[in-house]
């Protein structure tokens, strides 16, 4: 186990939310930073926007991390970049077609979704003083119901079984590298090295907004993390996680 985890590992077999479960334990005083929380199965696990996550009974990885990262509420995007940049080094050492990440925080790998975050923040005077990092990843699970953005896993991209608690060590040890390099103060490298793993960046692709489909390239994110777009007449304008969605 990474060593800024070691201290407080907690295994449920199953919970409604592993998030929930961590927050509630932080919020009560009854955990610290650098505690995990794993689930076999969750029976309300999200996605974002509210979206339901699906996983199979000991098939996946299901975890929540606590973290302090005493950051100002308005440069919550830097946390999102940090974790997502630490799943990228996870994928990339078990497949050569590099993965990308979808703006804001999937892992896809040929286009089909391998893992995902969801962070909730506990925000104390415009400052986040601490968050719960949840992560799903897609291990041995080869069935999954249909979505628009389709899922793949481990198993169904190596054709072969994975050891779910070593790909856990591997996946903590990469968070744990970058979320070090995030205290240290690099978050602009971070940026930019998101920017350039990021799914369509500088490259024509069809989105929906506002009920229309449009063609657009993705050419940077904004100071707060949204998506800036350069339509095809030359024009360029952010948005945000619910005013547009990708058409694969």
């Amino acid at each position: 186990m990474a060593s800024f985890f070691t201290d407080n590992y907690i295994k449920l077999d199953s919970a409604t939310s592993a998030n929930n479960f961590a927050y509630n334990l932080l919020k009560s005083g009854k955990i610290k930073e650098g505690t995990v929380v794993t689930a076999l199965y969750q029976s309300k696990g999200q996605g974002q926007m509210g979206l339901k996550w699906e996983s199979e009974h000991g098939k996946n990885i299901l975890m929540s991390i606590v973290l302090s990262p005493d950051i100002l509420l308005k440069n919550q995007f830097h946390l999102n970049i940090c974790i997502s940049l630490a799943l990228h080094d996870f994928a990339k050492e078990y497949f050569k077609k590099e993965p990308k990440i979808k703006w804001p925080n999937d892992l896809l790998v040929d286009r089909k979704k391998l893992a995902g975050i969801l962070i909730k923040n506990i925000v104390k005077s415009s400052t986040i003083k601490d968050a719960i990092i949840g992560v799903g990843l897609n291990v041995n699970q080869i069935k999954f119901k249909h979505y628009s953005l389709k899922a793949t896993s481990m198993k169904k991209l190596k054709e072969k079984d994975f050891d779910i608690e070593k790909l856990r060590k591997e996946l903590l040890d990469c968070i744990e590298e970058r979320y070090l390099q995030f205290k240290q103060g690099e978050v602009e490298k971070m940026r930019e090295e998101y920017i350039t793993v990021l799914y369509g960046i500088n490259q024509w692709k069809d989105y929906r907004i506002n009920g229309r489909k449009i063609k657009a390239k993705i050419v940077e994110i904004d100071n707060i993390g949204r998506l800036l777009l350069e339509r095809e007449k030359g024009k360029t304008k952010s948005f945000s996680l619910k005013e547009l969605s990708f058409l694969f």
